[in-house]
């Protein structure tokens, strides 16, 4: 409490602190998981009606950490941070203050903690997590207030939205500085419906206000704790060039390979794909192409039209806000997906469908010193003014327990190989219903198309696709079969399934990669050609055993024969890295950005 002035209560105050332990399963009974990471919640009175809620959500995922008491103002939490969360050695902080420091005293007409000691509180607080723990720091935002029904109160303290917006904006400029994502909690409550969500006295929210509180904050939680496992499991992964020792290795590797395979597997019956003379004779062949590409994929359900979708949390970030979305893909999950908003664009903007690979989840994305450069492919994207849209995949991030097996099959990333058992399951199961797991994946890819394509930010004729491994092949499939993809880069995997057989690197790719009945009629260049002449880049490593370079050779040369008869030659474009594996570089970055500032425009060139 601030000397020489009263401290304004608007919750029950309580002197211990609880924690909430979520247990690896049903099962089992024990009081704490210490193999768990543990997560700090921070804040005042609306804290206490959402904390319980969250541990639920992440039980089995988290420890919960929250004080049985309302926080207290900026300064009361700043005397008790070491205390209540600096000694827990937490994986993230979750914190909020606010509501208390803005209370005005009816008598004096003061708040509490007046916005520039406010803002000074919440510098060090900020700092002093980032500086004193490892953990991932969130902000969380206060919830609005109805003015009407708090005043009928008639308490010796007073709060007003006006305030709270005050004192959200001066709060959110302290964490941009600090590099500290902000939950915006207001948001959830305003979105939601602020008569329907706030309790009588016009601060505090009802059941339905709190689980939604609670959904947003487990979200939150659940991405930065998926960063943290992401960032740990590419630590020390080599993103260059091999080195000598490297290269003689694979080349022997790959010739030790080459010589078990059976002869009949390196002599397959696969027609080639007719490179036509010119751009008539390509519109006469196409269809029948896009027909064999397309039954390929087995039987896809109609997509949902109009579309169920729902905004789930938004943060924000420096440069940028953060929207998870949820759209149904009217089957049998949730397409769940990360929309990214520049702070500076014209709207509407040409935007990024980014295509995670099979190893992470969308949250790749936003993780720092990985896909080529030193700061986040969210920041790169944003900072040179895309919109960007990173949805999940089956059995990927958010969507991990969405499979027939649910949590028993659920792939998790601490677990080597894992994501295989997932795929496997979902295999099986479209197989007997006529479809490829993979043309469900292509087709939830399209989904997350028609939302974004919908997106108000967005010029919808400049919208390209890229990824990684898994992200890169779902790319250019999706380019193949979707022409709302204006241009696409492909990076680190490019594959001709022939070649791929001829070098016994089947086991290469998992489940998921697999269709029917393509090689009846070609290969991946028939689903290469299908793009044109609308601009493609494949960016690949000749060291890259999931993309044999002699596959890429052909494909370059046949797909791209395809483009330069119908006139469209430059649009086309092969990159082989020498002595370079299975990685994203800065070269590469650079070439991809460079790819769609050039065929979609520079984005930053229109920015105001």
């Amino acid at each position: 409490m601030r000397s020489g002035m009263r401290e304004c209560g608007f919750g029950l105050l309580l002197s211990a602190v609880y924690s909430v332990s979520c247990p690896a399963g049903p099962a089992s009974g024990a009081e704490t998981a210490p193999q768990l990471p543990k997560v700090v919640l921070l804040g005042d009175s609306a804290r206490l009606g959402y904390a319980p809620l969250v541990a639920r959500r992440l039980a089995g995922k988290a420890t919960i950490v929250s004080p049985a008491s309302d926080g207290g103002d900026s300064a009361a939490l700043l005397r008790q941070i070491e205390q209540l969360a600096i000694r827990e050695n937490p994986a993230v902080v979750h914190f909020s203050c606010g509501l208390r420091d803005l209370s005005r005293s009816r008598a004096t007409g003061r708040h509490q903690v007046e916005a520039a000691e406010y803002q000074a509180n919440l510098e060090q607080l900020a700092t002093r997590l980032q500086k004193e723990t490892s953990a991932a720091v969130v902000f969380a935002t206060a919830t609005p207030i109805l003015d009407e029904r708090h005043a009928g109160r008639k308490e010796e303290c007073d709060v007003a939205e006006a305030d709270i917006q005050r004192y959200n904006s001066a709060a959110v400029s302290v964490m941009n500085r600090c590099a500290v994502p902000v939950n915006d909690l207001h948001w959830v409550v305003q979105h939601g419906g602020v008569e329907k969500l706030l309790d009588a006295d016009g601060v505090h929210c009802t059941s339905a206000g709190n689980a939604l509180l609670a959904e947003a904050v487990a979200d939150s939680l659940l991405r930065q704790l998926a960063i943290r496992a992401i960032a740990r499991h590419f630590r020390g992964h080599a993103h260059g060039r091999a080195t000598a020792e490297a290269v003689a290795r694979y080349w022997k590797a790959q010739a030790e390979r080459d010589a078990q395979v059976p002869p009949a597997f390196k002599r397959l019956p696969v027609p080639p794909l007719p490179i036509p003379a010119n751009a008539d004779e390509w519109n006469q062949h196409r269809p029948e192409v896009f027909k064999a590409v397309l039954q390929s994929l087995g039987d896809r359900p109609p997509r949902p039209s109009p579309q169920r979708t729902r905004l789930v949390a938004r943060e924000i970030r420096r440069g940028y806000t953060l929207e998870r979305v949820n759209i149904d893909n009217g089957v049998d999950s949730q397409v769940t997906a990360l929309v990214l908003i520049p702070d500076h664009r014209r709207t509407p903007a040409p935007a990024i469908l980014w295509l995670h690979s099979s190893t992470p989840d969308k949250n790749h994305l936003l993780i720092p010193n990985e896909n080529g450069g030193d700061d986040s492919l969210a920041d790169a994207f944003t900072r040179a003014g895309y919109v960007v849209m990173a949805p999940d995949a089956y059995s990927y991030g958010d969507r991990d327990e969405s499979i027939p097996g649910g949590p028993m099959e659920a792939y998790r990333l601490a677990i080597p190989g894992s994501y295989r058992l997932a795929e496997d399951s979902m295999v099986k199961f479209n197989l007997w219903f006529g479809r490829t797991h993979w043309g469900m994946m292509v087709r939830d890819d399209q989904i997350a198309l028609d939302y974004l394509c919908g997106r108000p930010e967005v010029d919808k004729a400049r919208i390209g696709a890229t990824g990684m491994s898994m992200g890169s092949t779902r790319s250019w499939w999706l380019a193949a079969v979707d022409d709302r993809i204006a241009a696409a880069v492909g990076v680190a995997c490019l594959t001709r399934y022939q070649n791929l057989i001829a070098h016994g690197e089947l086991r290469a790719h998992g489940p998921y990669y697999f269709v029917y009945g393509l090689l009846k009629h070609f290969d991946t260049e028939g689903v290469l050609s299908l793009i044109a002449p609308r601009p493609f880049l494949a960016l690949t490593g000749d060291m890259d055993r999931g993309s044999p370079a002699d596959g890429i050779e052909i494909l370059a040369e046949r797909a791209g024969g395809v483009y330069r008869a119908i006139g469209a030659g430059e649009r086309f474009k092969s990159i082989v890295y020498q002595d370079t594996g299975h990685v994203y570089s800065a070269e590469m970055r650079a070439e991809m950005l460079a790819w769609f500032n050039r065929w979609l425009g520079s984005p930053a060139k229109d920015s105001p």
